[in-house]
Formats: C-alpha cells, sequence, structure tokens
C-alpha cells in the first residue's frame, strides 16, 4: 500500500509539474503576443508621444501577427499604433491610393538594443535602390512619431496630417535579425501584404485592386481616360483643323478617331465611377470634370448626326458650336487628366509620359497655326 501510494504521489507530482511547465510557456507566449481582444497597449502607453485610449483595432495581418489601431484624434489629424513581434527586424506599413507598393509613402520602424528608429520612405520603384528614406508624401506630425521594442514586440506610433488616410494599406517585415544599415537603406522585405481598409467602419478586404493586382482598376480607369480623351480626342482635332486638302480621308479618318476616343473615354468614365473614393483627395472635382467632359463629348456626337449642309445658312452656327465645344473639351480633357495622375499618386514615367506628349501637341498646334497665318497672308 505504501508503494502505491508512493507511486500515485510521483504521478501526481510529475503531472503538477507538466501542468506547471505548460502554464508557463502558455504564459510566455500570451506575454510576447497582443490582440485587439487582450490589448497589451496599456505597457507602453507612456513611452507613445500621445494618448493612446479608445483606438480602433485589427488584425491587421494574421500571418505575421501584426495589429493595428487607430484613430482620428484630431481634425485632419489620424493616429496610428502597429504592434508586430520583433524579430530583430523592420516593420512598415504603407499608404496607397491604388493598392500597389510601388508609388507609396511607408513609416518604417526598428528597434536595435532597444534603441529605436522612425523614418518615412518613398517607393518609387521595385529595386532597393529606388526606396528613398526620408523621402514619402506623408505629412507626419513632427515629434509624433516612436518605435518602442517591449516584451518581443514592437510597437511602431505615429500621427499623421490628413482628412482622410489613403484607403489602401501595406505591410512588410525585413528579413530576420537583418536591420537597415546607418544610412536607412532597408534589406529586401522578408514578407508583405496589402489590403484595402474603411477607417470609418474598421473593415479590412482583400480586392482586385490589391498589391497582388499589377493592373488595378484606378490604372485601368486612367489609361483608358488619358488614351480617350487625354490622346485621340486632341490627335483627332489636329487632323480635322489642319489636313483638310486631304479631302476626304481627313474627314474618314477625324471620325474614326474621334470615335474610338469617345468609346474608351465613356467606357474610363464607367470605370471611374466603380472606384472607391475614400482617401482620395480632390476626387469629386476630377469626377465633375469626367462628367463635363462627357456631357460636351456626346454634344458632338449628336451634333454630327444633325449636321447641316454646307450651303444652309445655320452651317456657320454649327460649325461655331462643333468647334468651340470641341476645343472646351480637349482642354478640359488634357488638364483632368494630369489632375487625376497626380490623384492616384501615379508612377513618374505615366505623367512624364503624357507631359511629353501634351508639350508635343501644344508645339505642333502653334506651328500649324503659325502656317495657317503665312498661308492666308500669301
Amino acid at each position: 500500500m505504501a508503494a502505491a501510494s508512493s507511486s500515485s504521489s510521483s504521478s501526481s507530482m510529475r503531472l503538477l509539474l507538466l501542468c506547471l511547465l505548460g502554464f508557463c510557456v502558455a504564459l510566455s507566449h500570451q506575454q510576447s503576443t497582443d490582440s485587439c481582444r487582450f490589448s497589451r497597449l496599456n505597457t507602453v502607453a507612456d513611452l507613445v508621444p500621445f494618448d493612446t485610449r479608445s483606438f480602433r483595432c485589427i488584425a491587421a495581418w494574421k500571418d505575421e501577427d501584426f495589429v493595428l489601431r487607430y484613430k482620428n484624434t484630431a481634425p485632419s489629424e489620424w493616429s496610428f499604433v502597429l504592434s508586430a513581434p520583433d524579430k530583430g527586424s523592420y516593420v512598415a506599413v504603407g499608404f496607397s491610393g491604388k493598392g500597389l507598393m510601388v508609388g507609396s509613402s511607408a513609416v518604417v520602424g526598428w528597434a536595435p538594443h532597444g534603441k529605436g528608429t522612425v523614418k518615412q520612405y518613398y517607393l518609387g520603384g521595385k529595386s532597393q535602390d529606388e526606396v528613398s528614406p526620408n523621402k514619402g508624401l506623408l505629412k507626419l506630425v513632427k515629434n509624433k512619431a516612436v518605435v518602442v521594442s517591449h516584451s518581443d514586440r514592437l510597437y511602431l506610433a505615429f500621427q499623421i496630417s490628413t482628412d482622410y488616410p489613403q484607403p489602401h494599406l501595406i505591410y512588410s517585415v525585413g528579413p530576420e535579425n537583418n536591420l537597415p544599415d546607418s544610412d536607412g537603406v532597408l534589406p529586401v522585405h522578408r514578407n508583405m501584404y496589402s489590403h484595402a481598409f474603411n477607417y470609418t467602419s474598421g473593415i479590412a478586404y482583400k480586392t482586385a485592386d490589391s498589391l497582388d493586382a499589377g493592373f488595378p482598376r484606378q490604372r485601368q480607369h486612367g489609361l483608358l481616360a488619358m488614351m480617350g480623351w487625354g490622346v485621340l480626342l486632341p490627335i483627332g482635332m489636329i487632323t480635322a483643323r489642319y489636313f483638310r486638302q486631304l479631302e476626304p480621308y481627313w474627314f474618314y479618318s477625324h471620325m474614326a478617331i474621334q470615335a474610338i476616343g469617345y468609346i474608351l473615354g465613356l467606357a474610363a468614365v464607367v470605370l471611374g465611377f466603380r472606384i472607391n473614393p475614400a482617401g482620395l483627395n480632390n476626387i469629386d472635382i476630377h469626377r465633375a470634370l469626367g462628367v463635363a467632359i462627357l456631357v460636351m463629348a456626346s454634344l458632338q456626337v449628336l451634333a454630327i448626326l444633325a449636321r447641316p449642309d454646307k450651303t444652309s445658312k445655320v452651317r456657320r452656327y454649327w460649325n461655331w458650336y462643333h468647334h468651340n465645344i470641341g476645343r472646351a473639351a480637349i482642354l478640359l480633357a488634357i488638364g483632368n487628366v494630369f489632375l487625376g495622375l497626380t490623384i492616384a499618386q501615379e508612377v513618374n514615367a505615366y505623367i512624364v509620359s503624357y507631359g511629353v506628349f501634351a508639350a508635343v501637341w501644344v508645339l505642333a498646334v502653334a506651328a500649324f497655326e503659325m502656317k495657317r497665318c503665312y498661308a492666308d497672308d500669301d
């Protein structure tokens, strides 16, 4: 009986030790994790340079245990705290209007030996030398950005001045135990993730416009509008005004070019109304101009159908209407293309390319007008 009692006691002790060990492991895991349900933000609240109470919380990136907290803390001011495991690497959150890493601005933080560094980066391309430190389009509030290392987690806190942050968030994490150098050059990220985000509802969702989509809806809209309204319509105008000696080919060329331009432009307008406007500045102005251009282009189509004969007395009024409405539509289209590229924060290649086209078009029109003036003098 004594032997049986001793054996039972020994088994109980082993079970108790295993339970204690399991509890310790679970407790250690809990101490190194963070969640919206069991928040550990209060443990570093004194180290963050702004009040973090009543922040909204989302599980931003479950695979890497990223937790994002945010709040509209003042008019035109938003505060963020990104929590992530500290694996001797940097953590980053980027803001994008179209869900692509290229063209976005990111806040990046790392904390070697507890000493935190926070920098803003502009992601001008996919190569390492195109990721520029201390640059970007975010208006970070001065002295309000810190990164804190506590209990094996990093807390990246910052504030930005904006009426509404851009609607796509991009997260990345650096390779383990590999920090940026003294100049802030980032090692290539180990992993990345993005989602669209509604700050009002707190709902994050993957969309076709996210990071994995190489040709998002915004870019489809932009290219259709650029080619339809911004390129083909101006070229069609040149064909009609300066090549009338090529009768009747100028007329058929003009009609074909303008018809294709109208169809592409119409498709761009339809696609534009399917884009989420949250976080995009001046989007209402851009849309209003787009609708105005569509209306004027539609009036041009109707004018062709009601074109009077050349011998008609009202032909001169029709010409005045057709020519001036067309010119106004083209000028508005060129301006709206540039506005759209600015709103989308498109990569410089698109802006420069269209800028070159617009400059060449203006020079060509000026040269043709001078030629017409000299011809009339003769």
